[in-house]
């Protein structure tokens, strides 16, 4: 006889584990991913700056809609006026998305470090990310930069022009006028090329003022000036000075002392003719200060540049040696 206990305890145990799975299913059904896809640019703010950061809204088996909400904490001692959050959109998103976090700092804000938890909820589930904003006196300073690096046109024939666009960007709360200048040009080589800058709003100086600031870098190499040519043949000018001689020589057919005459005034006539037309003949110089030509080559202008107070940018620095750094600098090749 089969113990009827022995039957429905398998068939519990097997109506349990369904269910069990069927849940599992469900929940990840409904899962997704939070992530940070960029961190808080910048990491450190003054007082009343603001940050932005990038983050990553991924599908896990569900689209469902994701609402985001972020809250602001620190373990300074009676913080005052405590940095603002706020993703980007306020919507709830959907699977995949890129919402942005824009974090802001008041004037009042206390100095120190400041930790921002950005919590994502779906229908289903929740996960939750931390980013760091630091709140500090920044020094203000500014960056040069030359994008694309390469002047325009990038190869010219010697004696020709290129210019390249130059942008000095604020640090912090940077703000003043900025010289800028070539710290050098390789390979260095006589009647090399040299730069120049005008600056796109204004003369003079860049005027930077809270925003980025652009100057035209214009770079002039030295080659042969265009030839002049004589239009009228110089046979013509020797013809054409034979005839006031004529002239004379026949108006002095009457006397032995007119004829001496004439004949001495005819000779002072050739004289000068044959003097002026040497300064009509071709010519093809270098416009170059030394009467040089700049010699075909890759040559590459390392900037800088130098405020009110002569502080150069921060950028603008000798590099380590096997260390990388964003020295700008504009190429351009002559040949």
């Amino acid at each position: 006889m089969v113990n009827p206990r022995q039957v429905v305890r398998p068939i519990v145990f097997a109506l349990l584990l369904s269910v069990f799975a069927a849940a599992s299913v469900s929940v990840a059904y409904g899962q997704f991913t939070l992530t940070v896809s960029s961190p808080l640019s910048p990491p450190n703010v003054d007082p009343g700056g603001s940050s932005i950061a990038t983050l990553d809204v991924e599908p896990n088996g569900s689209s469902d809609p994701v609402t985001l909400t972020c809250v602001v904490t620190t373990q300074i001692q009676q913080p005052v006026s405590l940095p603002a959050c706020e993703p980007s959109p306020t919507t709830p998103v959907v699977p995949p998305a890129k919402p942005s976090l824009t974090v802001t700092t008041a004037a009042t804000t206390s100095f120190g470090l400041y930790s921002i938890t950005v919590t994502g909820t779906s229908a289903s589930s929740s996960q939750t990310v931390t980013l760091d904003l630091t709140v500090v006196n920044v020094t203000g300073d500014y960056t040069l930069s030359v994008v694309p690096s390469i002047a325009t046109p990038s190869t010219v024939p010697a004696g020709a022009t290129a210019t390249a666009i130059v942008t000095v960007t604020p640090i912090g709360t940077y703000s003043g006028t900025v010289t800028l200048a070539c710290l050098s040009v390789t390979p260095v080589v006589v009647a090399g090329p040299v730069c120049s800058f005008t600056p796109t709003v204004g003369t003079g100086a860049v005027v930077v003022n809270g925003q980025a600031a652009t100057a035209t870098m214009t770079i002039t190499t030295f080659g042969p000036s265009p030839t002049t040519r004589l239009r009228t043949p110089r046979l013509f000018y020797a013809l054409w000075l034979l005839v006031p001689g004529l002239a004379l020589l026949g108006a002095g057919r009457g006397t032995r002392r007119r004829k001496n005459l004439m004949g001495v005034s005819l000779l002072m006539l050739l004289a000068s003719g044959l003097l002026l037309m040497p300064s009509c003949s071709s010519s093809n110089h270098s416009n170059s200060p030394t009467g040089q030509i700049t010699p075909n080559n890759t040559y590459t202008f390392t900037l800088t540049g130098a405020d009110a107070n002569g502080a150069a940018p921060g950028n603008s620095i000798t590099c380590p040696v096997g260390e990388t750094c964003n020295v700008p600098t504009v190429t351009l090749t002559v040949n």
